[in-house]
């Protein structure tokens, strides 16, 4: 007699978790550099155009999407440390574009080290719950704010720094990144895990055409976020 044999289908949250671990097995070293590489000209690209704009609430703009870079980076390459490399790469972005007396780099390398810590407790490389990303961005933001503030106000002294802005970037400024980071980094990471497991399967076995592609769009970033810069301070 045959025993039937019983197949139980996999969700499909649980068959993307099984793809994205094979995925994570079969990176190799110079697929994770390439990764690190993009996301932090993404980042240097966002702070050397979006930075350069008269726009208000800009600081919340620049760190929303930032940090949710940050998320998505450590989702794809959930690695102590790269965190803080990527934001080390988009500071040497915004040096090469904007120069040392336009770049000022305090902001964006206080989020770096913030989000890298938050990250190294609440996220693991086995923790995939939306949960630890999303309290990542929640402390990134409102801890960063508020230490860039008394930064700028009692450590360098910037007479700019006074009682009104001070309150403004902590008390205002500060929850509203909260928010807005959480809610994009959600969208972002649903986002990604509605990718086809054939998507992410083709990366992997095309590491040669992947990597030319995405050579090329850092090449393009990077001249963009030159020639944006130079056009912004001229």
């Amino acid at each position: 007699m045959t025993i039937p044999q019983v197949v139980i289908p996999l969700n499909n949250y649980y068959f993307y978790e099984l793809q994205k671990n094979k995925w994570i097995m079969e990176l190799t070293k110079k697929q994770t550099i390439w990764g690190i590489i993009l996301f932090g000209t993404l980042i240097g690209l966002n702070e050397t155009v979006i930075g350069g704009l008269h726009i208000q609430y800009k600081s919340v703009i620049l760190s929303t999407i930032t940090i949710s870079l940050l998320s998505y980076a450590r989702y794809k390459i959930p690695r102590p440390g790269t965190s803080f490399i990527i934001i080390l790469i988009a500071v040497l972005f915004k040096l090469t574009d904007l120069g040392v007396y336009f770049c000022k780099p305090a902001m964006l390398v206080i989020l770096g080290i913030g989000f890298e810590l938050f990250a190294s407790f609440l996220i693991r490389s086995n923790n995939s719950k939306l949960s630890g990303y999303l309290s990542t961005c929640f402390l990134t933001s409102i801890v960063t704010f508020t230490i860039f503030a008394f930064f700028e106000r009692y450590v360098v002294g910037n007479e700019y720094w006074v009682s009104e802005k001070f309150n403004d970037y902590i008390f205002v400024k500060a929850p509203l990144t909260a928010v807005f980071s959480t809610l994009l980094t959600i969208t972002g990471l649903l986002s990604i895990r509605q990718l086809k497991p054939g998507f992410i399967d083709s990366l992997v076995k095309k590491p040669v055409q992947s990597q030319l592609i995405l050579g090329f769009l850092i090449v393009a970033m990077w001249i963009a976020g030159y020639i944006t810069a130079n056009y912004q301070i001229s």
